[in-house]
């Protein structure tokens, strides 16, 4: 399967995005990566372009405003750079969960605490997850259809006091499991790091090129 490792795609967004973030124009060859990132998954574009519509809400009304004060290129400035960051970000981690980013960061030498903060944090997503779909299945059983009125408006607040009661004690047990078991602040686990490939050579290649090669402006 082509597939970047987590650990390279950690470290690569994050110089690709302060290097884009940080300059004036915007070039042809920093398109590079989210190029070669598309030909690597493009089974998954349509997934991926639904999400980054939802995550251009707030970037839209930053824009807007800013042609509203006539600030055109500034404006899509923004426009452009925050869409190359978020496309390249939704493209690398497809098909990765919060759990391969705690073992990259693990992998990277960082911190212990960080590394077990992000780790039980991902535990706890998924767990929310997992309680709100099967609270909109049962939802859907029951034939309730969510709408702009009281009885929407009881039903969802009850069911995030239920998600805020469960998360409290879910914390207080695992806090009491992991002293049991020696917890110091360090997590060990089973399962073994993503070997580099050929992918990975290959796209911090492109992206150094991307943003070494400073030719064609656009903006």
């Amino acid at each position: 399967m082509r597939s970047i490792s987590p650990t390279i795609s950690i470290l690569v967004i994050f110089f690709y995005s302060f290097t884009i973030a940080l300059q004036e124009h915007i070039y042809m060859f920093m398109f590079l990566p989210v190029l070669f990132l598309i030909f690597m998954n493009f089974h998954a574009l349509k997934e991926t372009f639904k999400k980054l519509l939802f995550l251009n809400i707030f970037v839209i009304i930053i824009v807007v405003s800013l042609l509203i004060q006539g600030d055109v290129k500034i404006a899509l400035l923004i426009f452009i750079r925050s869409n190359l960051i978020l496309l390249t970000v939704l493209l690398l981690f497809y098909q990765k969960n919060e759990f391969d980013i705690a073992l990259a960061l693990q992998r990277l030498r960082f911190s212990h605490k960080l590394v077990s903060i992000v780790f039980f944090t991902a535990k706890s997503i998924f767990l929310i997850k997992r309680e709100f779909v099967l609270f909109k299945k049962t939802l859907h059983v029951r034939g309730f259809k969510p709408k702009t009125d009281l009885l929407s408006y009881k039903i969802m607040a009850g069911f995030v006091g239920i998600l805020i009661i469960k998360a409290y004690e879910r914390a207080k047990y695992i806090q009491k499991s992991m002293l049991l078991r020696g917890f110091k602040g360090e997590i060990y686990t089973l399962t073994k790091h993503q070997a580099f490939n050929r992918f990975d050579l290959a796209f911090c290649l492109v992206t150094f090129v991307s943003l070494v090669l400073r030719w064609g402006v656009i903006l």
